[in-house]
């Protein structure tokens, strides 16, 4: 197999930078005290956070994992960009709170870490640089205490499968292959210069839900959403209400976005 994390660490090091710095991000906008978590996730995500024990997978530099422990709960991040884990450990310091992150692998967590959790989150862009479902779905349940919940929001790969036009299928929905791709950016601004070769896999829904009940977790919930609340594709339109986007050339025509709440 292609070394995907060594290819993977390198470009979202390169990406760091960048969106630190990004409008997308709004690094600046959030240590003023706005909320980095998006309304899909919101929707199933519990009311009230404040003495939760939560680990936040895949967790970039931090925004929402830290938006987690400003409502009050006790947070851990991962994830695989040690220049990710360096900002997130310096944006806690900035935003003055308590956060632990980890450094490493997501396979190889139970490495570096022990406890298990009441809530483990991840969100958008994260399963698609995982080449194995089933080993991901033990890692999320292996962190759940019993009764505790999975919050899992992603983009659909729907949004995946097109052309640069969004005139004909590039990919096939039922791909199993991994897709190696050279970056020319990011998708924020100001990432004009990141450059590197991406490794990424697309994985259907079904194979998703299947891991994850594969694992032993009990499905509560599956929502779709006709739109993206970020404007992270090239072709992003407003989709009528505030922070959300459409695709260009087929607005509301395909979920943008899922949701999966899973219950130990």
């Amino acid at each position: 197999m292609i070394d995907y994390l060594s290819l993977n660490r390198e470009q979202w090091n390169a990406r760091t930078k960048a969106h630190l710095t990004s409008e997308f991000y709004d690094v600046e906008g959030w240590l003023a005290g706005q909320d980095s978590l998006k309304a899909p996730e919101l929707a199933i995500l519990p009311k009230k956070i404040s003495g939760l024990k939560i680990l936040h997978l895949q967790c970039h530099f931090g925004q929402d994992t830290l938006t987690f422990a400003r409502q009050g709960a006790t947070v851990t991040g991962v994830d695989l960009s040690d220049a990710a884990i360096t900002a997130a450990r310096e944006l806690a310091n900035k935003a003055n709170l308590d956060a632990r992150f980890i450094n490493c692998d997501l396979y190889s967590l139970p490495d570096h870490l022990e406890e298990t959790f009441d809530i483990v989150f991840t969100s958008y862009g994260t399963i698609t640089w995982l080449p194995d479902l089933d080993r991901w779905a033990g890692i999320v349940a292996r962190y759940l205490k019993p009764g505790g919940q999975f919050v899992f929001a992603e983009f659909h790969n729907m949004a995946y499968l097109w052309n640069d036009e969004r005139t004909a299928i590039k990919y096939p929905y039922f791909n199993p292959e991994p897709i190696v791709e050279e970056m020319t950016s990011s998708y924020t601004d100001g990432s004009d210069e990141v450059r590197g070769t991406e490794v990424n896999w697309d994985h259907t829904v079904s194979s998703v839900v299947t891991a994850l009940l594969g694992a032993g977790l009990t499905l509560k919930g599956f929502q779709e959403y006709d739109y993206s609340p970020y404007k992270c594709f090239h072709d992003s339109i407003p989709a009528g209400e505030p922070g959300h986007w459409h695709l260009k050339q087929m607005p509301g025509l395909i979920p943008l976005v899922y949701t999966l709440d899973f219950l130990k």
